[in-house]
């Protein structure tokens, strides 16, 4: 069965802007996003839902020193869209950030080679800002078991709380000597700097962060790979500001939206609603 936020889980996402969940997926739904990611990374496409006439190979982001890192990879794959717009998933964003109903906006596959290269910490929102709201979350899924060495995601708690700042000048290429600059100039000066959460988590376990939250992940110093899933939802106070989407990786996605409507629409669902009239 799939985990129940509590009570307190909720008072420590508030707190720490995450919260470590167990047990997020379980282990046959770890097995089909590792399969899905395989068919993703060959160009096999199971349940392609984009417009005709954009009905090609979807190129990763990133170096193949630093990530492989796939954006929105659901519209192409049915066991992704699945899991991604399971209700269940959806009730336990919606209860961390006390909204009645929730949408998903994006999911990220990420597949970090050993050795590596870090990702710098950064906020969520900061590639997000058609959001009228940061009524934003995300949750970070391993799928493997990680470690350390693995290069796990690392968060700062009570970030959340320094409000939106810029974003890093370098994103997933980083460096040792870099990785951490955004936050150097995000914290404020009553801010002392406190240790890093590592989230050194099994298969199907995972974070749910805050769309403020700073966040990153040292570089992968093992020899294998490391392989997460994330997924992120608005709630019901973010609405949709044209004006800033036309540097939106996927414009289409938004079609239909009206300027000031919610974040819903084919691409992006309504996952969950406490609501039974909607």
């Amino acid at each position: 069965m799939m985990h129940a936020i509590t009570t307190d889980e909720v008072a420590r996402f508030e707190r720490d802007g995450f919260v470590v969940v167990e047990d997020i997926l379980d282990s046959m739904q770890v097995t089909r996003v590792l399969a899905a990611m395989d068919h993703v990374h060959r160009g096999k496409y199971t349940l392609d839902r984009r417009p005709a006439n954009l009905r090609k190979p979807l190129a990763h982001l990133g170096r193949g020193e630093s990530i492989r890192w796939y954006l929105n990879a659901r519209i192409l794959d049915g066991d992704l869209w699945t899991i991604v717009t399971d209700p269940r998933l959806g009730a336990m964003a919606a209860a961390l950030l006390r909204t009645p109903s929730i949408s998903i906006v994006e999911d990220q596959l990420l597949d970090k080679p050993g050795p590596g290269l870090p990702c710098s910490f950064h906020q969520d929102y900061g590639y997000w800002l058609f959001s009228t709201s940061t009524q934003m979350i995300t949750c970070w899924i391993a799928l493997v078991d990680m470690t350390l060495e693995l290069g796990p995601l690392q968060l700062i708690p009570g970030s959340h709380r320094w409000g939106h700042r810029s974003n890093p000048r370098e994103l997933i290429v980083g460096s040792e000597d870099t990785w951490m600059e955004a936050v150097e100039r995000a914290r404020p000066a009553t801010e002392p700097a406190g240790e890093l959460a590592s989230a050194c988590v099994r298969a199907g376990s995972g974070v749910f962060l805050h769309c403020l939250t700073f966040h990153g992940s040292p570089a992968n110093k093992s020899t294998s790979c490391r392989r997460a899933f994330s997924l992120h939802w608005a709630g019901e106070d973010c609405k949709v500001d044209r004006l800033k989407l036309t540097d939106y990786t996927y414009p289409y996605f938004f079609a239909g939206i009206p300027n000031g409507g919610r974040v819903i629409n084919k691409y992006m669902p309504l996952v969950y609603t406490s609501r039974t009239s909607e």
